[in-house]
């Protein structure tokens, strides 16, 4: 009986580790994701100015930059959230991990970059063109 409780306990720390490594590559993925689009609207954005003409399509594409920079900071901060209560319920169930989070660093900077400063920034960005164009 003893040896089934441990086993399953085993079994749902290993769960546990592998959703929080399954959910801080999502927050990457997404990230990436994200400037990827970013990306193709400044490439379409600086083609058409470049050109010289369809300024009024400039003007829908920065529109449509800012939309998505908008969208990428919600789906972000939902995903760092929850991603944090799973990074509090591995810290809480697995000591290795408190020991390495505790000895290490309590915050998670690259991910805080990429779930808040660059969607942010993008957004910036894509105001600042939305008014200038």
């Amino acid at each position: 009986m003893a040896e089934d409780a441990e086993a399953q306990r085993l079994a749902e720390d290993a769960r546990i580790w592998e959703h929080m490594l399954h959910e801080h590559g999502t927050t990457f993925e997404q990230g990436n994701l994200f400037l990827v689009g970013q990306s193709l609207f400044a490439v379409a954005y600086t083609t058409l100015l470049a050109s010289g003409r369809h300024i009024g399509a400039t003007r829908l594409i920065a529109g449509f930059g800012l939309a998505m920079a908008a969208t990428w900071l919600y789906v972000c901060h939902r995903q760092f959230s929850y991603f944090r209560i799973v990074q509090e319920r591995a810290h809480r169930r697995l000591p290795e991990y408190a020991a390495t989070r505790e000895s290490w660093n309590r915050r998670p900077i690259a991910l805080r970059l990429i779930t808040y400063f660059l969607p942010a920034a993008a957004a910036v960005l894509w105001a600042f063109l939305l008014v200038i164009s």
